[in-house]
């Protein structure tokens, strides 16, 4: 840059010249343009009653309408699978402008895809985003999105937004280019939808807006797409100082914005808000819930502060909404309308908000303050499609007109780790954790991960080998601008200690079936015979017993973790004893899919050898694995290598030697075992084997250019011992 000093020294033909570039050529120095969100859901579970309706969504199409705020000629859309615990499979994804009802205008289709792919997975809990597309989207257009689906299933835990207050469509098969979309089944939901965004001027941004069913529109239908904050986007758009401002509605109804619920504002806003691009102002509009349900002022005041610290450290405006009346509705007692009354007290007078949204002042009825404006009302709680229309209107615009640019690029480096080296190998690995990283309007350009200024990683979900001891890894992130920021984390690798000890691989009494599942442990687990049940005592007999013989060099406590599935509260105990003490019950084990649980007692072991017994209590309990140690800790995945798989169970048995590289792969993996002959199998993240074969030589280069991008699991059993590797595919 010139400084004025040296403009002063500038011949009259070179400023002549810079001058003339100024103003010839200003998009030479316009700023990059951001992406920003235009439309946006809170994503959770469906939840019974709110699944997919027959023929639901497997290899069928759902099409589903939306109403944007801002517009513009290119957009990329983020789809959600964050609540399901099995992947959802995309085969085709397409926009198109919507004609009303289940039609659209079959001109205007456009495929979105995915790293060039029209096909993809998301994995269980993920999200993914699609490639930009060119498509020219009008302020308040209403769009259709229309997924052709392979593998999804429509069971409760599906992501939804389950107030979409218009209709949804699917039909049988392949109908992705339907413009019609006949003889549909409607359903009034939305699923894995989650947000559009539009690249557009730096100087545009988004108001996201957090809340409970009064955002979320309780009442209205019809696919009118008239909540408040669609009546307070219209008059956004209508005003020339803020028609670049875009709306996202992250109102979820039935919640609060304290306490421990998932859905609770506190537990959702860093993924619901702080992570949506071009977000310039937050407006939170809680409350109603919190003071019916159980919670208190502070705790409400507390959340709120919560939420305004996080944004004002990025720089982002948060404006107050007050808690509208609520009497002649069952919300309502003199208690609760005092917490009314300090909570927007508090919203009104504190000055810990950049300003005020006053809905209380607006709405409520002249004659009596505790309650709505009776031609506003629906039910006295909830304002009806005049009142909403009102609130909508009674927000003031000039608060979305003073632009500022200074957001902070923010590096997150994740969580501190403590990481058991189960098998004593040395080292252990590792996934590092740069997801919560963010740049205001653009994805961060490059991730780089480094110790004492070795990079050893890029990426944001990078997988890495580290030895024992404590790593302290840095983060850096770069935008496209060059800019960068750093974080650390601090990733504590311990030695294991601990004995491993298949199911299967004991004294197994005759009552016990020994089972196969590609998600246990070795593919097998154990369950006592149907019909047997012992929930008095437990029985002497050894058909009913499991028996695990091990040592320890070590005298002291000891703890027992069990890898069970108790698919019911009928189906959720054992009875456990160690070497010669009495037998204990062991009821009411939460696992309703295969999960490590902890048993509640300890034990005192002298060093030498012990006898583990287990007997049956209620058949239909699943036991798959166990973990003897005297340094407790979370275990991730399988655990470590079980020794008593045709061997004698020996404190810290070593594993089989095994390298695996590159690491993360593209496209071939190259593994490579001790020696000849071993067993070679894949799974992916949920468990599901993927590649089973038997090597010859000692190593082999696998393709797995067909997998879809996310973290596999790599088994190798040879000798009789097992390991089990982390890769991730780009």
């Amino acid at each position: 840059m010139y400084s004025k000093k040296n403009l002063n020294n500038l011949s009259v033909n070179t400023l002549t010249l810079l001058i003339f570039i100024l103003i010839s050529a200003p998009n030479t120095i316009a700023q990059s343009d951001i992406w920003v969100g235009t439309w946006s859901c809170a994503p959770y579970a469906a939840g019974s009653g709110n699944t997919p309706p027959s023929p639901y969504i497997k290899n069928n199409t759902l099409r589903q309408v939306v109403r944007v705020s801002i517009g513009g000629e290119k957009i990329r859309m983020k789809f959600s699978n964050k609540t399901c615990s099995t992947p959802v499979t995309m085969k085709s994804v397409k926009i198109a402008v919507s004609t009303g009802g289940s039609s659209i205008d079959a001109s205007t289709i456009k495929e979105l895809k995915f790293d060039g792919n029209s096909s993809v997975t998301m994995d269980p809990y993920g999200s993914i985003y699609s490639d930009p597309i060119d498509f020219s989207l009008t302020p308040s257009m209403r769009v259709a999105i229309t997924i052709y689906y392979g593998e999804a299933d429509s069971n409760t835990d599906i992501t939804s937004h389950v107030a979409s207050r218009t209709d949804s469509y699917i039909l049988a098969g392949d109908q992705s280019s339907s413009e019609s979309f006949s003889g549909a089944i409607v359903t009034a939901h939305w699923f894995h939808i989650n947000t559009i965004e539009v690249l557009s001027p730096s100087t545009s941004g988004c108001v996201g807006i957090i809340g409970n069913s009064i955002t979320d529109g309780y009442g209205l239908s019809g696919g009118l797409q008239n909540r408040w904050t669609d009546i307070f986007s219209e008059k956004l758009l209508n005003n020339d100082q803020t028609n670049d401002v875009g709306v996202l509605n992250l109102g979820i109804g039935a919640t609060l914005v304290s306490g421990s619920s998932p859905t609770a504002g506190i537990n959702r806003y860093k993924d619901d808000l702080l992570k949506q691009y071009g977000l310039r102002w937050i407006i939170i509009f809680y409350g109603t819930n919190d003071i019916a349900y159980g919670g208190t002022t502070s705790g409400i005041i507390n959340a709120y502060q919560t939420i305004i610290d996080d944004a004002h450290s990025r720089n982002i405006k948060v404006y107050g909404a007050t808690i509208t009346p609520f009497k002649g509705s069952g919300h309502y007692s003199v208690v609760h309308e005092n917490m009314r009354t300090t909570v927007n007290n508090w919203i009104r007078t504190s000055g810990q908000f950049d300003a005020v949204i006053d809905f209380d002042s607006a709405i409520k009825d002249p004659a009596d303050h505790e309650k709505l404006i009776t031609q506003y009302s629906n039910d006295w709680l909830h304002p009806n499609t005049a009142g909403y229309a009102f609130l909508g209107n009674s927000v003031d615009v000039n608060l979305f007109t003073n632009i500022e640019n200074n957001y902070p690029l923010i590096a997150d480096a994740g969580k501190d780790q403590t990481v058991i080296d189960y098998n004593a190998t040395g080292s252990q690995t590792v996934v590092l954790d740069g997801s919560n990283s963010f740049d205001f309007g653009n994805d961060i350009a490059k991730y780089e991960w480094s110790i004492d200024g070795n990079i050893i990683a890029t990426g944001k979900l990078p997988l890495v080998d580290l030895p024992s001891g404590i790593n302290t890894i840095t983060l850096t992130v770069t935008d496209i601008d060059n800019n960068t920021a750093t974080d650390e984390v601090v990733i504590s690798i311990n030695e294991g200690s601990g004995i491993w000890l298949e199911a299967e691989c004991g004294t197994v009494g005759s009552l016990w079936d020994i089972k196969s599942d590609n998600n246990a442990s070795n593919d097998s687990y154990v369950t006592i015979k149907n019909g047997n049940n012992s929930t008095s005592n437990a029985t002497s007999d050894n058909s009913g017993l499991l028996s695990y013989t091990f040592s320890v060099n070590t005298a002291g406590t000891y703890t027992l973790s069990t890898r069970v599935f108790c698919p019911s509260a009928n189906d959720d105990s054992f009875w456990i004893k160690m070497d010669n003490g009495n037998f204990s019950m062991w009821n009411g084990i939460s696992a309703p899919s295969w999960k490590w649980v902890n048993y509640p007692s300890t034990f005192y072991l002298a060093e030498g050898e012990h006898t583990l017994t287990i007997a049956y209590r209620e058949d239909g309990a699943f036991l798959d694995k166990l973990w003897i140690t005297n340094n407790p800790t979370t275990i991730l995945d399988l655990g470590g290598t079980a020794t008593n798989c045709g061997t004698t169970a020996v404190f810290k048995e070593k594993t089989v030697p095994v390298r695996i590289y590159p690491n993360p792969v593209t496209d071939h993996v190259h593994i490579e075992a001790e020696s000849s002959n071993f067993q070679l199998n894949i799974y992916d993240n949920a468990g599901c084997k993927l590649t089973s074969e038997k090597i010859i030589s000692n190593s082999t280069n696998l393709n797995i250019s067909d997998y879809c991008s996310g973290i596999y699991f790599v088994e190798i059993i040879q000798d009789k011992k097992t390991i089990v590797h982390k890769i991730l595919k780009k």
